[in-house]
């Protein structure tokens, strides 16, 4: 599909100087709460979704780069399907079964053990396991025998028991009296890790380019960092550095958002982040469909993977332009109405409010639906590639919460920004350090007429049960 036309948007909008320009500023960014986010809105609008989460689901403090938290590895239930076709077997006869799946430390582990009850998922006969031959790991051999004499073990619609039938693992059911116990299956969980990376910015002019007057002398949107006001008069330093703010607010957002870790040589030594995307590709769900056909039929489909998943009942719904107007098109003409639901944090009515979303419920989920203009390289950046990553492209984040897996008394929301706290020094707020240096500065630190001001962070996201986050791309 081809991209929004550009040509008419100047290229570039900003240089690098080596040495900098000149003015001060202190990042907005470190007041932001819900009482202030309103004002964010008016200077930077509302299409940061991590700043908007930090404010209103808080940021959790970690004390270390790393951290971790464990989940359940999959369903308490359990299944394995059969490898390879039996043949027309008898009724009451048992039936030899190669286990294809289900497997676990190279193939030495497997749930199906003797004396368990199973099902045929596409018949519901029901048979019992004999035996069970481990020898092979990634090929057990289990012989079962039909509950019933008068049934065959087979699938439905067929004399035989097809190759990827599933056999619904089902207990020690029927056990007999005086039975005795059966092999126990060891629920097992996973650990998962992400690491807080470092993001900074830094805003460098001189003596004179801060005193000189310009032609810029009053109308400069947006604001200084919070610490980081510039030693001198002149606006149109003062304007660099307020447009140097809102970069970092931005790659700040990109790299929690999109970005990924770093492990190749002759970098920096830091060891990068896991943005909410790659963890979410990585782990989560996709839903292709075609552009243009974001309908009912398609909703229901998403539904009951969600379903499946047992995600959660509130989710925003972060959407590129193109997929916002498909859903647009063939939703809300539909149900034009919406509705909230009304909770506390990121949750409540006045957070998505705030953030700009549309509502739409059906199968029992809500979806606060929002552009997500970020996605968009043309908004964003100006340029029109042929090819962009995100268009037609959206997420749906659960808007709920998951226990670890081995501590039940930690409960982690779906997805939550981390972050370790900066050093003393400067102006500290919102996990946010801004400081001012160089002789030209309202802090001489040196003997060189240079004013700089200085900004970093260091965050992660955490995106816990991300088989819940559902990509729908136009795959």
């Amino acid at each position: 599909m081809a991209g929004i036309p550009t040509s008419n948007i100047l290229q570039p909008g900003a240089i690098s100087v080596a040495g900098g320009a000149n003015r001060a500023l202190i990042s907005q960014l470190q007041l932001l709460t819900p009482q202030y986010y309103n004002r964010y809105v008016e200077k930077y609008g509302n299409e940061d979704y991590t700043w908007w989460l930090a404010t209103y689901a808080g940021m959790e403090q970690v004390k270390n780069q790393e951290f971790f938290w464990f989940e359940n590895r999959g369903k308490n239930m359990l299944a394995v399907s059969n490898l390879t076709a039996v043949n027309a077997p008898a009724a009451g006869a048992t039936v030899t079964v190669t286990v294809s799946d289900g497997y676990y430390d190279a193939g030495v582990y497997n749930p199906i053990r003797v004396g368990e009850t199973v099902r045929t998922a596409s018949s519901n006969i029901e048979g019992e396991v004999l035996t069970v031959n481990d020898d092979t790991p990634g090929a057990f051999v289990v012989t079962i025998r039909p509950k019933i004499i008068t049934q065959a073990f087979i699938s439905a619609g067929s004399a035989n028991l097809l190759a990827g039938e599933i056999l619904l693992l089902a207990g020690d059911m029927d056990a007999g009296e005086a039975s005795s116990s059966i092999d126990p299956q060891i629920h097992l969980d996973v650990k998962y890790t992400n690491t807080i990376t470092e993001m900074r910015e830094s805003w460098k002019a001189t003596d004179l380019a801060e005193m000189t007057e310009v032609y810029y002398d009053t109308g400069v949107s947006g604001e200084v960092p919070a610490g980081g006001g510039q030693a001198g008069t002149s606006y149109f330093t003062l304007k660099g550095l307020i447009k140097a703010n809102m970069r970092f607010k931005n790659n700040v957002e990109f790299k929690l958002m999109r970005g990924n870790i770093q492990n190749n040589t002759g970098l920096s030594n830091s060891v990068g982040t896991k943005g909410m995307i790659p963890q979410i590709e990585t782990n989560g769900e996709t839903v292709n469909y075609t552009p243009g056909d974001l309908g009912i039929a398609k909703m229901h489909e998403i539904t009951r993977i969600m379903d499946v998943n047992g995600c959660a009942k509130d989710n925003i719904w972060l959407q590129d332009i193109y997929q916002r107007q498909n859903f647009s098109d063939s939703w809300f003409k539909e149900y034009p109405a919406g509705a909230y639901v009304w909770g506390k944090n990121e949750n409540s009515e006045e957070a998505a409010i705030n953030y700009g979303v549309q509502s739409a419920y059906i199968d029992g989920y809500m979806f606060k639906v929002k552009k997500y203009s970020q996605f968009n390289s043309e908004v964003v950046y100006g340029k029109t590639p042929t090819t962009d990553y995100f268009r037609n492209y959206g997420i749906i984040c659960p808007q709920g919460t998951s226990r670890d897996a081995r501590d039940s008394s930690k409960t982690y929301k779906n997805v939550q920004v981390m972050y370790q706290e900066p050093p003393a020094g400067g102006t500290i707020g919102n996990g946010i350090r801004v400081w001012r240096w160089g002789g030209g500065s309202m802090n001489p630190s040196d003997g060189t007429m240079r004013d700089n001001v200085d900004m970093i962070t260091y965050r992660g996201i955490r995106v816990v049960a991300a088989n819940q986050f559902i990509i729908v791309d136009a795959g």
